[in-house]
């Protein structure tokens, strides 16, 4: 995956270091600087003040305030928000070379009725998509994803969200980034069914709907979770400086979208080490 195109302007130049940031993207293994505004991946407007705007492909994505007390620390904090969109953007985009190993894999996302108990499966129900290809759940409700394979071998299991409006990404599956993943042949995993775990949809008590895209990735070998956790917009997060993880060929596509690293080595072979995703927007509506 190549490096998103940014463009940036301002109304604030006599506060703002335009070119201290325009060096910056260029140094970025996540960006790359672009002189066409209509024609850039992301861009980014200042209106003084530390205001700036975000856009993606003309669509707005964000506006934020950041906060300095001097005019030359601003373009180092844009930096870091440019390459927050962009790795959000990578990742929600991010696709296998092949997808041959998804004939061998079933997912399907259900409406969780009942949570399981020590002594009772769940119980769950199909969604039907809305016009828009959405499945939309009312708040309070909960998502419940099935996943099976008739794979030969075990298969690993990760599952995210991405949430829109406060453009982070939250670990669905494995429930902490400690757990195992593995899937055996034949077996059916149900996230989120409880008893101990639910995906509990909700909704900030202003708004009436909100958007998200859950993603499954399904790998022939384990990953290091952790590197899917981002945080929301402006909050603060140490990158990880490792580009391998545990060096599969999954780990070191996602390492390479959400970190723009590689690492020295080649990649593993797609083929002998295949992964697989599909993903699914899902609606909160307010209750």
């Amino acid at each position: 995956m190549g490096k998103l195109s940014v463009a940036v302007s301002t109304t604030a130049t006599d506060e703002f270091p335009l070119t201290d940031l325009e060096r910056l993207i260029a140094e970025s293994p996540l960006l790359t600087l672009s002189r066409d505004p209509e024609g850039a991946d992301l861009r980014v407007e200042g209106y003084g003040e530390g205001i700036f705007r975000f856009y993606r492909r003309g669509t707005p994505l964000a506006a934020v305030k950041v906060p300095v007390k001097r005019p030359q620390a601003l373009p180092r904090k844009l930096q870091g928000l440019l390459e927050h969109l962009a790795a959000y953007s990578n990742l929600e985009q991010l696709q296998p070379p092949n997808p041959f190993l998804g004939e061998s894999v079933t997912v399907e996302f259900l409406r969780l009725l009942t949570p399981a108990s020590r002594t009772a499966p769940a119980q769950v129900t199909p969604v039907s998509a809305n016009a828009a290809g959405e499945l939309e759940f009312r708040a309070g409700e909960s998502l419940a994803i099935a996943v099976s394979h008739r794979a030969l071998n075990p298969l690993y299991v990760y599952g995210v969200s991405l949430d829109t409006r406060r453009l982070g990404v939250t670990l669905v599956y494995p429930y902490t980034p400690d757990q195992p993943a593995k899937v055996l042949p034949g077996e059916t995993l149900l996230i989120g069914s409880g008893p101990t775990y639910t995906v509990e949809l909700q909704l900030p008590p202003q708004e009436s709907s909100g958007l998200d895209l859950f993603k499954i990735f399904v790998s022939n070998s384990p990953i290091d979770p952790k590197v899917l956790i981002i945080p929301s917009l402006g909050l603060r997060q140490e990158p990880s400086s490792d580009p391998y993880g545990a060096g599969s060929r999954l780990d070191r596509d996602l390492r390479q979208a959400i970190l723009g690293q590689t690492g020295l080595t080649p990649f593993p072979d797609f083929y002998r080490d295949p992964w697989w995703c599909t993903q699914q927007w899902v609606r909160t509506v307010a209750s």
